[in-house]
Formats: C-alpha cells, structure tokens, sequence
C-alpha cells in the first residue's frame, strides 16, 4: 500500500513537472516569435537586434528617414572611394622607394652609390611632406565618419524607444491571466499535498 502511495505521488509531481515544463515554453515562445508595432508585427526570429527592426519599419513609414539612409550610404561609399585611391597611391610610391633603395644597395660604386642615395632620400623627404597634408585631411574625414556613425546611432535609439514604449503601453499583459494559472498551482499543490497525507 505505501509502495502504491509513493508511486502515485511520483506520478502526480512529474504531471506538474511537465505542466510547468509546457507552460514556460509555450509563454517562451510568445514572447520571442513577434513584437507587434504601432500597425505590423516584426518577427524578431528573423531580425535578432529590436533596434535595427523597429527602425526599418520607421524607415518605411517615413521618407525623411530613408532619404537620411541614402545620403549616408552615398558619403560612405565615396569615403571607401577615396580611401582606395589614396592606399593606391601610397602603395605606389612606398613600393617605389623601398625597391629603388634595393637597387642602390647594390651598387659597387660608393661615390655614385652615395650620390643616388642622398638624391633618393630628398625626393622620399619631399614625398613624406607631400603626403602629410593628406594625413591630416584623412584624420579628419575618418574623425567626421566616427561622429555621424554617432549621431545615427543615437537616433536610431531614439526613435525606436518610442515604439517600444508605445508597445509596451498597449501590448501589457492582462495580469488577471497569470493569477488565475497562480490559483491552479496552488490548487493542484493543495491536492499533492492531500494525496501525500492521505492514508
């Protein structure tokens, strides 16, 4: 009789087991498959970072935000441009400059090797003084790059905390819901604990 007793007690706490089991998985699932905005859903199995969804959704709804886009993505391409014209050209002239001190070691001559030296050094001086206004005009476009990466940033946050407020005001949950899943827990714990004691 108690091996019958132990045995449908095992029964009874691995049903609720598996209750509690099936309900936090289903409540998981809810809560990841969507985020409903002001007038669609976005999957955010499909779109992991909220952020970047909740702004392309605010990108579609509104012209000025793409315009923004488009412009951005117009001076990043032609940072990349630029980028690579100038690495071009200083590979260029480094790769010019290493090879023609390659050749000079090579000369047996040392009064016409010094010579060639000291011509080739004072075009590499005036190459470097050249190329160091360039510096500076590169320090400044990646410094000006940084900072719009900044400021779309923030405004990317700023304006999906909107939404995502918006959301939460009139997607809450109905927390009578929850109480009446709490009163059947401890309903069915009231019943374990009656089956437990029962002789």
């Amino acid at each position: 009789m108690k091996l019958m007793k132990n045995t449908f007690l095992l029964l009874v706490l691995g049903t609720l087991l598996g209750a509690c089991s099936s309900t936090a998985t289903q409540e998981k699932t809810e809560v990841s498959n969507a985020i409903p905005s002001s007038t669609k859903e976005i999957n955010s199995s499909r779109q992991s970072d909220m952020v970047d969804a909740l702004y392309q959704e605010l990108i579609e709804q509104r012209p000025e935000l793409q315009t923004l886009e488009n412009q951005i993505e117009t001076v990043q391409r032609a940072k990349e441009k630029t980028l690579e014209e100038y690495n071009q050209y200083n590979n260029k002239n480094t790769g010019y400059y290493t090879n023609a001190h390659q050749r000079i070691a090579v000369i047996k001559d040392s009064l016409l090797k010094n010579s060639i030296e000291l011509l080739l050094k004072k075009s590499q001086n005036a190459y470097t003084g050249k190329n160091s206004s360039l510096h500076e005009v590169l320090a400044a476009l990646d410094k000006q790059s940084t900072e719009l990466n900044d400021h779309r940033e923030a405004l990317k946050v700023i304006l999906t905390m909107n939404l995502i407020e918006k959301y939460q005001q009139q997607q809450l949950p109905d927390h009578s819901n929850y109480k009446s899943i709490i009163d059947s827990y401890h309903q069915h714990i009231k019943t374990a604990d009656s089956l437990m004691h029962a002789k």
